[in-house]
């Protein structure tokens, strides 16, 4: 059988656990006609969401049609444009011959080389050869909504890691451009959704950002272990196996309710299992799951000063004071500036958040990794 937990691709169908809530509500925005910005720490199920909730909009409503950016490896001005002509003709074109028709319409400046692909969801894609001509660009970012204004379609832009684009030497100038003409569009809505949560915030909800207020910011929570311990006893007596409740809900405490940790955890439990999943396999596979994701850890660990890690230490063995004389003393924090200059880089980093009065890691896993030494 296909391995039951699924975890690095997307998880679908039955894979894809409650987000009730999440999905009526991405819905009701979208389908409205608002703009929304979602935002949670990576492998949380931002994807699989926003992926779960346009199949079931699309089966609604048969004039929607949904338009994918990936914006993690965009690196250049030109790869954004690239990528998004190519998201939208693979999203509202019928058919190639279509595609190229409305493209030569629309996009009259520049001419592309296209790539015929065998994946049947994304057939095409676009080199512009474009040149940074305000012109160019504006055409193809009102694409979508030409399209959909000829067609009669209501067309979502959804693009992934959009903070990335933050990183590009031009991106004040896109920043602005797009703004100014996404805002005018009237039958196209965007859901931009990103995993750094800093970055994210910066440029949503800045006042001094163009696209402060652009709409509504969702942020996605953890899925409760209410969901996540019948499913992962159902997965495992689908399969043949079986697992105590009390075994599901240790999976789901130790890893904090990460999704894919959660999934991950499982998975490495249920390997171990010939027929009834104990204890001693979770924390087997416990262990097994942070060898696994060492390499990533210490790739993190190593991009972050002494003082830095230290005061990870710190977090990890809960110390809520870090700014108390025994516990500077204790980890060795340094001075006054550098603490304050740490915290400041490690949330900006994604790696620890403010909780309330204190602070934790935003993974999990992580954590533990610090903990075991």
């Amino acid at each position: 059988m296909r391995r039951p937990f699924i975890y690095g691709e997307l998880a679908q169908d039955d894979n894809f656990i409650d987000r009730h809530e999440d999905r009526k509500r991405l819905k009701t925005f979208l389908g409205n006609g608002i703009n929304v910005m979602l935002i949670s720490p990576r492998r949380w199920g931002k994807s699989s969401l926003v992926k779960a909730t346009m199949k079931e909009m699309f089966e609604e409503n048969k004039k929607v049609r949904v338009c994918y950016v990936d914006a993690f490896k965009i690196t250049s001005e030109a790869d954004f444009y690239n990528a998004y002509a190519t998201a939208v003709f693979n999203g509202v074109s019928s058919s190639l011959e279509r595609g190229i028709e409305v493209f030569r319409k629309y996009v009259q400046a520049l001419s592309p080389s296209i790539t015929i692909k065998s994946d049947p969801l994304n057939a095409l894609e676009l080199d512009l050869g474009y040149k940074p001509l305000s012109r160019s660009a504006e055409d193809i970012l009102n694409l979508p909504e030409k399209i959909a204004e000829q067609r009669g379609l209501e067309v979502i832009v959804c693009i992934d890691e959009f903070q990335n684009l933050a990183n590009l030497s031009e991106w004040k100038r896109i920043e602005g451009m797009l703004r100014s003409v996404w805002q005018q569009h009237q039958h196209t809505t965007y859901c931009l959704y990103g995993s750094k949560r800093h970055m994210m915030l910066d440029i949503f909800n800045n006042s001094s950002n163009p696209f402060y207020r652009f709409g509504q910011v969702m942020y996605l929570d953890k899925i409760s272990k209410d969901y996540w311990i019948p499913y992962i006893i159902e997965t495992f007596s689908k399969s043949g196996k079986s697992i105590s409740r009390e075994a599901a809900e240790r999976i789901c405490d130790a890893v904090d309710c990460h999704s894919w940790y959660v999934q991950q955890l499982s998975f490495f439990v249920w390997a171990d299992t010939e027929e009834n999943a104990t204890m001693e396999m979770v924390e087997n596979a416990l262990l097994s799951v942070i060898d696994t994701n060492r390499p990533v850890f210490e790739s993190d660990a190593d991009k972050l000063s002494s003082s830095q890690m230290a005061m990870l230490r710190a977090v990890a063995n809960g110390e809520s004071r870090l700014n108390s004389s025994e516990v500077v003393n204790r980890y060795q924090l340094g001075g006054p500036q550098t603490i304050t200059r740490n915290k400041r880089v490690l949330i900006e980093k994604d790696i620890i958040e403010k909780r309330n009065d204190s602070f934790d890691f935003v993974d999990p896993l992580f954590k533990l990794w610090i903990i075991r030494g």
